[in-house]
């Protein structure tokens, strides 16, 4: 039998459960305590049939007939629900990836290929066995899950997209010096003559020279293509009327600051998309219809100072304020950093590292349930009802998955109706200051905790609940069954007492 798990996290604490689920149990059997509630329930029975009146016939058959309707019962929970029968392992433990497959993502590697490896190694030779109502339990849950998510549109999770893309790194040493060498050689120099220049701009062109890539920068002769490298670059090669008066040292070319950025496959933008896309997944394409917007939108992104931070510092400073740093300057900004953090506390902080953690909970969840049954099952007395209710835990846990997949693929919805309007580009799915901004979407980050948090939270409960009254359902089955039979066995003796009393009235007679 083949278990299937949904994260990282849950194909390794899947294992860790049940054998420490195994272990609990083997415990409890060693020390005795799993006949604890056999004998308490003698007890009880022995008792109540003691309280049966003398009209009830022989108290020994009474006796026998109620236990064996009482251990019925707890002789299926103990073989179904607690004797280990299945064997489980990393060699039947199978990662999910068929809905990645099914709509494009980027399939997960393997554990044995991400920074799980050593957990992988730690449990290669371990074993459990999981008994058989929780094995046909588990792969209930599984399939019903992965049928219902399978009903939802495949559609792009863009905060995801942007979560990749904002944690993004310049991954090369080499290359995050390089960037530090353009920013203080070309842009700082180029912001600083148009500074010096005063020329009038509009939104939209002094949006283009808020970033290394601009188009005003590359393009205007008095910008770009007047400054060079300051160290040769070996990706060019010495150009004799380019580089007229500067050193040949067999270590490259000077390139102007447009060609080092803007030369195919060896400009300072090829070299960073291609670290960047290593590491994104191929969803992100689906976003743009022009491929010049896409490259665009991750450069922007990649190349903002928070996520070029070295030392101390940082590449170059923000593009928020001005390049002279006066006082009022750095108070302006110092205001709108308490601005935002004050907005993100009152905004559910860290909804993106929220995403990322639930699956890590609901795992750790999944395995204290596991590790918990036996001990649960065995104080309970073997109730039927209690298994009811630990079948809809398990049940309520693992669909929990679905209300995020839901909760995704609304929150992608809402973003593109809010991103996606007449007023924005139309050469890409949603408007491409998306992957930048940080400040803007507060409200909904509002939705977006209710619809993570408080709607799984509402299953959860609403399973629990009905849990509790199907466990109760199955406990009148037991208790049902005892009164049938009282009845059945008060009908018998009144039948018998009027067959004597007939009988003796015959005879007198």
């Amino acid at each position: 039998m083949t278990f299937n798990v949904d994260s990282y996290l849950e194909y390794f604490l899947t294992l860790l459960g049940w054998i420490i689920n195994n272990g609990v149990f083997g415990l409890l059997v060693s020390t005795g305590l799993f006949i604890a509630p056999l004998v308490g329930i003698l007890i009880k029975t022995w008792l109540d049939v003691k309280k049966q009146g003398a009209d009830e016939g022989n108290k020994g058959d009474l006796l026998i007939d109620w236990l064996s309707i009482q251990f019925f019962p707890a002789m299926f929970v103990i073989v179904l629900t607690l004797a280990p029968m299945l064997p489980i392992s990393l060699n039947n433990l199978a990662y999910h990836v068929d809905r990645s497959k099914q709509c494009g993502y980027k399939v997960p590697l393997a554990p044995q290929q991400t920074g799980y490896a050593n957990m992988v190694s730690e449990f290669a030779d371990k074993q459990a066995k999981v008994p058989l109502l929780w094995g046909l339990i588990h792969a209930i849950n599984k399939g019903i899950l992965h049928g219902a998510v399978s009903t939802i549109p495949c559609k792009p999770d863009l905060r995801q997209i942007r979560f990749e893309v904002q944690h993004e790194k310049i991954n090369n040493p080499a290359l995050l010096t390089e960037v530090r060498q353009f920013v203080q050689q070309c842009y700082l120099p180029s912001r600083r003559k148009l500074q010096e220049s005063q020329v009038s701009m509009n939104v939209a062109q002094a949006r283009e020279v808020e970033w290394l890539g601009g188009k005003i920068l590359i393009s205007n002769s008095e910008l770009y293509p007047r400054y060079r490298a300051m160290q040769p670059m070996k990706r060019w090669e010495y150009d004799k009327h380019r580089d007229q008066g500067l050193p040949n040292t067999g270590e490259g070319g000077f390139p102007r600051c447009d060609q080092w950025w803007s030369d195919a496959q060896v400009g300072l933008k090829d070299m960073l998309l291609l670290d960047m896309r290593q590491n994104l997944s191929a969803k992100l394409s689906d976003m743009f219809t022009n491929a010049n917007i896409q490259d665009e939108a991750l450069l922007r992104t990649l190349l903002r100072p928070e996520n070029i931070s070295i030392s101390r510092g940082k590449v170059y400073a923000g593009y928020g304020g001005s390049l002279d740093p006066t006082f009022l300057n750095n108070t302006t900004s110092a205001v709108s950093s308490i601005g935002v953090a004050a907005g993100s506390l009152v905004a559910y902080p860290g909804f993106d590292a929220m995403r990322n953690s639930l699956p890590m909970i609901q795992a750790l969840l999944i395995m204290a349930v596991i590790i918990l049954t036996p001990v649960v099952t065995i104080f309970s007395g073997y109730s039927l009802k209690t298994i009811v209710t630990l079948i809809f835990v398990q049940f309520a846990l693992v669909t929990t998955s679905f209300w995020w997949e839901l909760a995704r693929w609304l929150d992608s919805f809402f973003i593109t109706i809010l991103y996606n309007s007449p007023g924005h580009t139309t050469e890409s799915l949603v408007n491409w200051n998306f992957l930048q901004n940080d400040r803007d979407d507060l409200i909904m980050s509002f939705v977006l905790g209710m619809m993570f948090l408080i709607l799984p939270g509402v299953w959860i409960a609403s399973m629990s609940w009905a849990g509790v009254n199907l466990g109760s359902l199955a406990d009148s089955f037991t208790k049902g069954s005892k009164q049938v039979q009282q009845a059945g066995e008060k009908a018998g003796n009144i039948a018998t007492d009027f067959a004597t009393s007939y009988g003796k009235s015959k005879v007198l007679k």
